[in-house]
């Protein structure tokens, strides 16, 4: 047995919300009701900006000394840090986040 039945399909298929005829309101409604676009200012001190740009360029990606010094004491195995020095730099961080 064959059914044979014409398909309507509306012209625009998509998601609707609820409570809307299912066409999409035009610009002029919605400046009819008062709506306006979102709008987002962001507000920059570009002087401090630069300032800082400045202030990091003139410094050194790695103290290569101090790197440098390190290596050679791990290598030798005299590299030897204390509990106590571990918790001195271990305390500001503890604080910080407490």
């Amino acid at each position: 047995m064959k059914i044979e039945a014409p398909l309507a399909f509306p012209e625009q298929v998509g998601p609707q919300r609820a409570g809307t005829t299912g066409t999409p309101p035009s610009q002029n409604q919605a400046q009819s009701v008062g709506l306006s676009p979102d709008e987002a200012q962001f507000s920059v001190d570009g002087e401090k900006v630069q300032q800082l740009k400045t202030d990091l360029s003139g410094l050194p990606d790695l103290r290569q000394d101090k790197v440098a010094a390190l290596k050679q004491a791990i290598r030798e195995g005299s590299y030897n840090v204390s509990d106590q020095q571990i918790a001195q730099a271990m305390s500001p961080e503890l604080l910080d986040k407490a």
